[in-house]
């Protein structure tokens, strides 16, 4: 069965370049997050061990999932069919093609299960949580949540952040108008505390999986099993009917009472500021791990994006546009890694498709601010393309659609009022259509396979 550790071993077999052990000694007082940031300036984004964390028995592990190289070898694909697998499998989970539910184990087959901690015995800070950024407090960063709906009984995974602000309490952000919020909304309403279960200590296909959009049933276990190519095992929790897997390095169990907000930060997201803001607290009330348990943080941004996560968020986004403008050819996430700025291309078939395409767009993603709609002659993951067509295809009171007063996330600080922001969009096609343009100038392909310059490439190093 397939997780942390044996992926660790299938990356040093297989891509040993792409992992460093850090023996040195590093404190999780801002150090970790400093060296994976140097790193990162240079360039590179190795999966990184700390095997000497200063007061603290347990290594940490960052990087675990920041490339698509990672991905690559996890999936057992080559780098650039890491998206299209992706797309199968979810789309086969979906349709019942590929199925691999998860397996439930019991306790005594469970590596997490080897030390357990009961609710009076808790004390997060007997584990090297990181504190990244300057000013800011110890955080949790790859936690994947796990809940039960109230009403429906199927459980939901995706990844959370958690502030650790005593032995036994955390505060987390449940983002508005996603699929936690909903839950929690509801079991707010029966006035019931909701319970919760974090995995720390997670394969990439686990945390890539984890970050699906689709709706349930199936769950994102489902999704995690097809990309594994088998069936998650999961264990029952200790202090809830909660599955987790069975082979995490550490379960953090807990409750989300209702009506109940604290303050949360200073923490640094995606937008880069530390923020501090009113979010929903934690109350935990167990913890399990293995006796040899590997931490895993994120470390730092990495300046390129979350390669993890936003390939399963360009999965649900196509799908979901599509079936209301099938013209549409991709999407991406563009510009930054916070999910802000999409990119849709689409073989145009009326003119008022693109401005519809748009605002399929806001309505399917609340996170998106901005949303560019080209031509599929336009290379969307080309950032160079992308501006020479709004600058060649679009102009501002014709072709920009701006919409006030829509949700947004509560992490933009430029809102005047927390999570309604102003979103744009801008129909930079071809007008009326491609066909109606000039021809682009195009370098004779023939003259340049006749031309061997590999000598002057040399010289250029």
């Amino acid at each position: 069965m397939q997780d942390v550790r044996t992926f660790i071993k299938k990356l040093e077999k297989e891509t040993p370049k792409e992992i460093v052990r850090y023996r040195e000694e590093a404190d999780p007082y801002y150090e970790i997050t400093a060296i994976v940031k140097k790193f990162d300036l240079a360039g590179k984004r190795p999966l990184i061990i700390f095997e000497n964390v200063k007061c603290y028995h347990y290594p940490v592990v960052c990087n675990m999932e920041a490339t698509i190289s990672r991905l690559s070898v996890a999936l057992g694909v080559p780098a650039d069919k890491v998206e299209e697998r992706y797309r199968e499998i979810e789309n086969g989970v979906l349709n019942g093609t590929i199925n691999y539910p998860p397996k439930e184990v019991t306790p005594g087959e469970s590596p997490v299960k080897e030390v357990i901690i009961s609710r009076e015995e808790v004390d997060l800070y007997k584990f090297p949580v990181i504190t990244h950024h300057v000013g800011e407090t110890p955080y949790i960063t790859r936690g994947i949540g796990v809940v039960r709906d109230p009403e429906k009984g199927y459980l939901h995974a995706a990844i959370y952040r958690l502030m650790v602000k005593s032995k036994n309490h955390m505060v987390t952000h449940i983002t508005p108008g996603r699929h936690l919020w909903y839950i929690y909304k509801k079991a707010e309403a029966m006035e019931q505390p909701l319970p919760i279960a974090f995995i720390v200590g997670n394969h990439p296909l686990w945390s890539m999986g984890a970050q699906s959009r689709i709706a349930h049933p199936p769950t994102e276990y489902d999704v995690i099993g097809g990309l594994l190519g088998e069936s998650l095992e999961v264990v029952r929790c200790e202090n809830s009917d909660l599955l987790v897997p069975a082979r995490a390095e550490m379960v953090i169990e807990g409750e989300l009472r209702p009506h109940s907000l604290e303050q949360e930060g200073p923490w640094s997201d995606f937008t880069r500021y530390s923020q501090i803001a009113q979010r929903h607290s934690v109350f935990v009330t167990g913890i399990s791990h293995r006796q040899d348990m590997i931490f895993h943080d994120a470390g730092a941004w990495v300046r390129y994006g979350l390669e993890f996560t936003r390939i399963p968020q360009e999965t649900y986004m196509l799908r979901e546009l599509q079936k209301d403008i099938p013209s549409i050819k991709d999407f991406r996430f563009a510009f930054n890694p916070g999910f802000m700025y999409g990119i849709i291309s689409m073989k145009k078939t009326h003119l008022g498709e693109p401005k519809q395409a748009i605002l399929s767009a806001f309505a399917n993603e609340l996170y998106l601010k901005y949303v560019i709609v080209v031509d599929d002659d336009v290379d969307i993951k080309n950032k160079s393309e992308v501006f020479w067509s709004i600058a060649t295809r679009a102009q501002a009171e014709r072709d920009f659609l701006i919409i006030p007063g829509s949700i947004g996330t509560d992490l933009d600080l430029s809102a005047k009022e927390e999570a309604v922001v102003t979103k744009v969009g801008i129909d930079a096609t071809a007008k009326p259509f491609c066909h109606n343009m000039p021809p682009i100038g195009r370098v004779s392909e023939e003259h340049i396979e006749k031309n061997d310059i590999s000598k002057y490439l040399a010289k250029l190093g």
